[in-house]
């Protein structure tokens, strides 16, 4: 978690159930894992909806899309979920640099791809000219994702490193689950759900949610709303508001609404702050 903050959007199995389209289903993900990186969400979670689960391709593309360029080919084989990814918008994040050139104290995600050796040595792919010898105590596994620091150029060298020592936003993990309320349960974050018969956001309503350092919004499917996947005592404890009053449209769909949302995230960060 950044920051040891829960920030995270709670999205349904069946937010894509609008179009059989692949590449439109593609794209409508790919906007979900944007709107996440820009405003710092530090997981998703798919929850599962009887009426439609694509949990599995959901989940494919938003790890996709947050995965840095460099290591996508090895931890993403040829697949037919994965058609259609040239169409995502890239993240732009700290963890997905532009250029291949390291530098001293610079943190990226790397890719193990050598096992620890007698020498308790290993390397990392790291996106450049070849893989980047690993000094590590710990035990690592090839194949394994983690997040190193470049301490030294001259041999060049990295370092393992845990993801609160980065001070920079670090992407998101996702994660399914399979029951909504049980999972609501085991947080004790502030509980936001999106809905047009929620109370219209309003400064004194976002002040109030400034107080909380841990919040997740929860979002319904096309077809149905956050109250028809919880019961009346959860929903209870649950701050429900409506993000877009006014709207101009007749509904509002899924990925707009979550942006709309996360704005406010972003404002009630600024009041903390």
């Amino acid at each position: 978690m950044t920051g040891g903050s829960e920030r995270s959007i709670l999205i349904p199995s069946s937010v894509t159930m609008e179009s059989a389209d692949m590449r439109v289903r593609t794209f409508k993900v790919g906007l979900i894992a944007r709107a996440a990186a820009v405003f710092r969400m530090n997981r998703i979670v798919i929850y599962h909806d009887d009426q439609f689960d694509d949990s599995r391709f959901i989940k494919r593309i938003l790890q996709y899309a947050e995965t840095p360029q460099y290591l996508r080919k090895m931890l993403f084989p040829r697949m037919k979920e994965l058609r259609y990814v040239g169409i995502l918008p890239p993240l732009r994040t700290a963890h997905h640099p532009k250029v291949s050139t390291l530098e001293v104290g610079e943190f990226r995600v790397g890719l193990v791809v050598d096992d620890v050796g007698s020498d308790g040595g290993a390397r990392v792919e790291l996106g450049v000219e070849c893989p980047v010898p690993l000094l590590t105590k710990k035990t690592v596994r090839r194949g394994q994702r983690l997040n190193v620091r470049i301490f030294s150029l001259d041999p060049l060298a990295a370092e393992p490193v845990d993801q609160n020592e980065i001070p920079h936003y670090w992407g998101y993990e996702t994660i399914v689950v399979d029951d909504l309320e049980e999972y609501l349960l085991s947080t004790d974050a502030r509980l936001v759900v999106a809905s047009r018969k929620g109370r219209p956001a309003t400064p004194d309503l976002l002040e109030n949610m400034a107080v909380h350092c841990n919040l997740v919004a929860i979002f319904g499917s096309p077809a149905r709303g956050v109250d028809r996947f919880l019961s009346d005592e959860m929903m209870d404890r649950c701050c429900v508001i409506n993000t877009i009053p006014h709207q101009g449209t007749e509904t509002v769909r899924v990925e707009e609404a979550i942006f709309a949302t996360l704005a406010l995230f972003n404002l009630v960060r600024s009041l903390e702050e």
